[in-house]
């Protein structure tokens, strides 16, 4: 079947849904409604992705004069910018030059069921289809088809969850997906009321934060986080089936409980547009799940007021949705010392070549010419985009793999009281007198290299209270009708992503609080009400993308410097929204100050000419100073979108 009559098949699919439930309304009382949107993100800066082959930096080896090569040569080389003991590790220059972030039709269909007068019924149907105009380079994946990314971009390409596909009821190809986003029943009796199918649980009410938003994960494979800020995650918290409940205690006290099975957050794809790691390093995240595709997360949550006080108390235990990453094995039947244990330089005694958790480009089931990485600094550069420390992988590989048998047999070098053999990313050192640059220097002598990661989802429980309270001044003061709410959460021996990508993870005890200000408020009688909104964040441990701050701030020429010695991660919004008279135009602003050194602009416009029309326009402008900020990974793509719909 040819990928037309692939796309022709899905859309007429999802637009004959309607006939369908059409049979279902003459005994039930069905009501449909959805909408058909064009959604384009043109870039407004020339920069491209440098977490993709076709946006990485175009450096060459660098010079290979450090002691493992002067040892394996008899002394040591110089002006050698690129070789070294193999061929051909310059990298080719493959850079891309695009246009679009995002360019897609996307198309909804809702269906509200009236049963009885207990029993209702929603169904969400949503399909998504993104057209290859997306250029990047043709890469080799190990252990994949050898796919042309320059004529065909696998845009939702996470197909190793459930059944094969990355949440439990959507099917997708290269560029376009079909799922179920909502399919559930809901039971209200008197007090008690209970949802059971497919649903999101939105719990907190922070913009752009997540502090009591904790049972599901997100789904970051079309415009990761960039849609319009007051949509707050609605077409991005990723779905599953579970069980929802709540009961009146009384007049003042209500309480709330869910079961829902475990969905783990859909990154984009690598070589995808805005995909957030590295392109030399696959996730397998098969394994991953397996482990736990049958938990279950549950929540309770209790709620209600004294007085002009509202407060509650939430309690989750959960698998944590967002991945923690590790090396794993690379699988290479063979490299520069045979399959081993052979050669004078071996994997540790008992293991074979393919337990090594990196992969040598150049040989077999390598990554494929010089598409990995290929100088130290490229190495140093990636570790600070990923936010993890470069030396400690480097160090990591090298006392696990045939550099730690190169270097305590071949120079009689031995790690120090730590068991590192190096120590900073920089200069000679003690003990070993060995630099990072030198020890990849011994890695890259045989070529690129790039490597597999693994992931895990760990359990772990949280805890958190909230208060709102709305204070009452003189009317029509700006003080008057003020929202305050604030917002914390409290998580034991919380796990991390481990700096050398180990699987020893980082533990430790996390808190995240909120404080939230909404005020609407009318400037003149000639125009509508301005919707205002500030927040503060502060994570302990961690930034916004859940990255340990500990990581952070690392580059080609110096060591991470993270963001502990501030106290933790903190971030500031201001947003408002103006509705003009008729409601027909309405201006927005969002503003993230990540204050490690970042800031996200998203001025919008919205246009609604009718009922049925909407145009809307908003612009992504985003900065970092360095790879502190939680903009670093993305501060290269601003965008302006336009979204014009069609609701019927």
């Amino acid at each position: 079947m040819s990928k037309t009559t692939i796309k022709l098949a899905a859309i007429a699919a999802l637009s004959g849904c309607a006939a369908v439930f059409a049979p279902l309304a003459s005994a039930l009382d069905v009501t449909m409604s959805g909408f058909i949107r064009q959604e384009m993100a043109y870039k407004i800066s020339n920069e491209e992705n440098p977490a993709n082959r076709g946006g990485f930096k175009h450096q060459e080896a660098p010079l290979l004069d450090g002691p493992f090569i002067a040892g394996l040569t008899g002394g040591a080389l110089t002006e050698v910018a690129c070789g070294g003991l193999s061929v051909g590790t310059c990298q080719e220059d493959k850079s891309t030059d695009n246009d679009w972030n995002v360019f897609a039709t996307k198309a909804e269909l809702d269906f509200n069921i009236q049963i009885n007068q207990n029993w209702t019924g929603f169904v969400k149907l949503r399909g998504y289809y993104q057209p290859d105009v997306f250029d990047e380079a043709d890469v080799y994946y190990p252990g994949e088809d050898n796919a042309d990314f320059g004529d065909d971009t696998d845009h939702f390409g996470v197909k190793n969850f459930a059944n094969g596909e990355a949440t439990y009821l959507s099917y997708s190809n290269e560029d376009y997906m079909i799922d179920i986003p909502a399919l559930y029943l809901d039971y209200q009796k008197g007090a008690f009321w209970m949802r059971i199918g497919q649903q999101q649980i939105a719990w907190g009410e922070a913009l752009f934060f997540r502090v009591a938003d904790v049972a599901n994960g997100l789904d970051l494979r079309r415009h990761l986080f960039f849609d319009l800020g007051a949509e707050e995650y609605a077409d991005e918290r990723v779905a599953s089936p579970g069980v929802r409940a709540s009961y009146v205690l009384s007049d003042t006290w209500q309480i709330e409980g869910f079961a829902q099975m475990f969905q783990p957050s859909v990154l984009p794809p690598r070589g995808s547009p805005m995909s957030l790691v590295y392109q030399p390093f696959g996730i397998s995240y098969h394994d991953g799940f397996q482990k736990v595709k049958d938990q279950v997360n549950v929540g309770v949550r209790l709620q209600g007021n004294f007085g002009d006080l509202e407060v509650q108390a939430f309690a989750v235990s959960r698998h944590n949705p967002d991945p923690i990453f590790s090396l794993e094995a690379g699988g290479q039947t063979n490299g520069p010392f045979g399959t081993g244990p052979a050669g004078p330089y071996v994997p540790t005694p008992g293991t074979s070549f393919a337990d090594q958790p990196f992969i040598y480009d150049q040989f077999n089931n390598g990554f494929g010419g010089t598409d990995g990485t290929n100088s130290p600094n490229m190495w140093y550069w990636a570790a600070g985009l990923a936010g993890v420390d470069g030396t400690a992988v480097l160090d990591n590989l090298a006392a696990i793999t045939w550099v730690d048998e190169a270097f305590r047999f071949g120079f009689g070098l031995v790690p120090d009281a730590n068991g590192d053999f190096v120590t900073s990313a920089l200069g000679p050192h003690s003990i070993t007198g060995v630099s990072g640059y030198d020890v990849l220097d011994a890695f890259f002598a045989f070529g690129g290299i790039s490597g597999n990661l693994g992931v895990t989802y760990a359990a772990e429980d949280v805890f958190g209270i909230g208060f709102n309270y709305i204070n009452y001044s003189t009317p029509d003061s700006f003080f008057d009708q003020l929202v305050m709410r604030f917002e914390a959460s409290y998580t034991p021996d919380k796990k991390f992503t481990a700096n050398d990508l180990s699987s020893n993870f980082i533990v430790e005890d996390e808190y995240v609080f909120s404080f939230v200000f909404e005020k609407y408020h009318r400037f003149s009688q000639s125009f509508p009400a301005t919707f205002f909104i500030l927040e503060w964040m502060h994570k302990s441990e961690s930034d916004l993308l859940g990255r340990h701050l500990s990581g952070l701030g690392g580059t080609e020429y110096k060591s991470p410097t993270g963001g502990e010695e501030d106290g933790g991660w903190d971030g500031i919004v201001f947003a408002f929204q103006q509705p003009f008279p008729n409601l027909v135009w309405r201006a927005d602003l969002s503003v993230l100050w990540d204050l490690n050194g970042g800031l996200f602009i998203q001025p919008a416009v919205r246009y609604k000419p009718s009922g049925n029309w909407t145009v809307e326009a908003f612009a992504n402008l985003i900065d970092s100073k360095d790879n502190a900020s939680i903009f670093a990974t993305t501060d290269w793509s601003d965008d302006l979108t336009v979204r014009l719909t069609y609701q019927f």
